[in-house]
């Protein structure tokens, strides 16, 4: 073979090379198999070939061709070249959006799972189109620049109000500065008395220290009572107290109602009777036994003879 052969095998070889190498900076794969889908915007804001197409952040595949359709009121139409793995089903929208704050953009895929049936390649994308944090900031930007102006405005309009007033102004400076020098001559009695107060509230706070530290004992004493009762069970001693009122009402009811010896003593007189007419005897008795003592009691000296009993008849 001549040298001008191989030089133009490998110029050929060389232009190869670099159309395939350059295709691959551009970000196409040619180990991979994509499919091809399109979609329509009115104005891509610098959208270019090899930008990426997204879904969630994900790069799954590039931009290709960008054409502009005069005949449909100039209509941009953008390949997507993506990743044939992927299956985008109908609905899903090709979103134009921004990467970053320098502006790169990129399409993201939104997807939609709702429905069973997929895009085929070759089919055309529903388009849409970030509003874009610039729009964003114009949007900032113009109500900001509304709010300052009115800000403006009303600085004016304050202005112009202090320039008849002046004098009131400086009436008031003036006032502000006697007070002020009046304040100065208060100062020192001011801090008297707040020394003084802070005195006697450091006397006060120790005082009731020493009050706590006296109270501590008493308070130890009435946590070692409250023990006690604790102790004492006094759930068992009120049952017993609870058991002993029912059976002393139980007794009461009784001898209200005249039964037993206490109720029958209570509600029968016979007793009563019985012991009256037993003192009204005993009564009868001591007056005889006083006025014929001798019928009772019989004494002698030297003895007395004995009676004669009398036959069991009288």
């Amino acid at each position: 073979m001549s040298k001008e052969f191989k030089v133009g095998v490998m110029g050929v070889i060389s232009m190869g090379i670099l159309y395939f190498g350059f295709n691959y900076l551009k970000g196409s794969d040619f180990l991979s198999r994509d499919d091809t889908y399109y979609a329509f915007y009115q104005n891509i804001d610098g959208l270019s070939p090899s930008n990426p197409v997204i879904i969630n952040g994900l790069t799954v595949g590039r931009v290709g061709d960008i054409h502009i359709l005069q005949d449909e009121k100039d209509q941009i139409l953008v390949e997507l070249n993506v990743d044939s793995e992927i299956k985008i089903w109908e609905g899903s929208t090709a979103k134009l959006i921004n990467l970053d704050f320098l502006g790169s953009k990129a399409i993201e895929l939104i997807l939609i799972d709702s429905v069973t049936i997929y895009y085929e390649s070759g089919d055309t994308l529903t388009s849409a189109i970030d509003q874009g944090i610039a729009s964003l900031l114009e949007e900032s930007a113009g109500n900001m620049a509304d709010n300052l102006a009115s800000t403006i405005r009303r600085i004016n309009d304050i202005l112009e109000s202090f320039k008849g007033n002046s004098e009131k102004i400086n009436n008031s400076l003036i006032n502000i500065e006697n007070i002020t020098k009046e304040l100065n001559n208060s100062l020192p009695g001011l801090m008297d008395s707040l020394q003084y107060t802070l005195g006697s509230y450091r006397k006060n706070s120790e005082e009731i220290s020493t009050l706590m530290t006296n109270l501590q004992p008493s308070a130890e004493n009435l946590v070692r009572i409250t023990d006690s009762l604790a102790n004492l069970q006094l759930g068992t001693m009120i049952e017993q107290m609870t058991y002993t009122l029912e059976s002393l009402n139980t007794t009461l009811d009784s001898i209200n109602t005249g039964h037993g010896t206490m109720g029958r003593l209570i509600s029968d007189d016979s007793l009563y009777v019985y012991l009256n007419n037993t003192a009204r005897d005993l009564d009868r008795l001591l007056v005889d036994f006083q006025a014929n003592p001798e019928r009772y009691v019989q004494f002698s000296m030297f003895g007395k003879k004995e009676k004669k009993k009398k036959d069991k008849k009288e």
